[in-house]
């Protein structure tokens, strides 16, 4: 069976920065692969078309640009958010979210976005809510563990349900 559209693929692969020989950013092997619905709105157009037309058992590698994975950095996808958003009561002053940390936050029309806390002060977090892979070329390399066809929720839904049925 070929990867094509109301699939369920099953990877595992080695994500690395820039090239084969880049750094290590993600590993998803045969104890952990990488399930997902083929043509999922939520996973990269160009990342399923590289996949599309392989089998089970099919070596893949491919390199992605920044422009076909996440697009470049934003700076105006950082943003300075005073700090008493983040306060409930007085006791939290002192845990607010770290350098480095990450928090959620909802913008005027009730939308949730995630970003890196990249600097605090007295008054205010400098959020980067960039998508932690935006300005990176992304390159693949793996196999193609398993192809089946949707079951009939999953194609409703248009994603992997687990086979335990729970949905979240």
């Amino acid at each position: 069976m070929q990867v094509e559209e109301n699939k369920i693929v099953t990877l595992s692969y080695e994500l690395r920065e820039h090239d084969a020989a880049g750094p290590l950013l993600e590993v998803m092997d045969i104890a952990y692969p990488f399930i997902f619905f083929y043509k999922s709105n939520y996973i990269l157009d160009t990342f399923q078309e590289k996949l599309r037309g392989l089998a089970a058992g099919d070596p893949f590698a491919f390199t992605l640009s920044c422009e076909e994975a996440y697009g470049p950095r934003q700076m105006a996808d950082i943003v300075d958010i005073p700090i008493e958003r983040f306060v409930i009561d007085e006791e939290m002053g002192d845990s607010i979210q770290e350098v480095g940390q990450y928090v959620a936050i909802t913008d005027d029309q009730g939308i949730k976005h995630h970003g890196k806390v990249v600097e605090k002060t007295i008054t205010h977090l400098k959020v980067d809510l960039n998508h932690a892979m935006a300005g990176k070329t992304l390159h693949f390399k793996g196999r193609v563990l398993q192809v089946r066809k949707a079951s009939a929720d999953e194609m409703v839904q248009q994603r992997y349900i687990m086979p335990d049925g729970i949905r979240f």
